[in-house]
């Protein structure tokens, strides 16, 4: 008998660890969300940066980011090939841009916005045209974010 409950304990470990995974790489796979505004809109938690810098590279439109300072930063100081395909950067958890280094001034335009919200507010603004839309986060409220741009984009759409 306590031979099953031990088997029965290891599997459901098993189980919730391999569900846990699942979520875990789904959270931090690149999602396409559809269109919106024209635009093909794809949403990125916790990228790793060597994978974001090929993505944004290789997308066929100009792109329209909403992020994080700090992955802004690192992507305009370490991949400067995304520098040619950006058109618009949305720093989306700092009301002040502070981005240092030559390389920013060649994004056409760039903008500091205090939350999610306002950047999301800031991007309907913008007219309908075919680009790509990537929204990138990292840290605490990852799926909160994530959760308001896919409710702000169906609810705007």
């Amino acid at each position: 008998m306590k031979k099953l409950s031990t088997n029965t304990t290891e599997s459901d470990l098993l189980r919730a660890r391999k569900e846990g995974l699942e979520r875990a790489r789904s959270l931090e796979a690149m999602r396409p969300l559809g269109k919106w505004k024209s635009m093909d809109v794809f949403a990125w938690a916790n990228p790793h940066f060597d994978a974001l810098a090929t993505v944004i590279a290789n997308f066929p439109f100009p792109v329209v980011w909403v992020g994080k300072q700090s992955q802004i930063k690192c992507a305009v100081r370490y991949y400067p090939e995304v520098l040619d395909t950006i058109e618009t950067v949305v720093v989306s958890d700092f009301g002040g841009v502070k981005l240092s280094g030559e390389e920013i001034y060649t994004i056409d335009n760039v903008a500091g916005i205090g939350d999610v919200q306002s950047s999301l507010d800031l991007v309907r603004s913008f007219e309908d045209a075919r680009r790509v839309f990537l929204f990138t986060t990292e840290g605490e409220g990852v799926q909160e974010e994530l959760n308001l741009l896919e409710e702000y984009i169906y609810k705007h759409g």
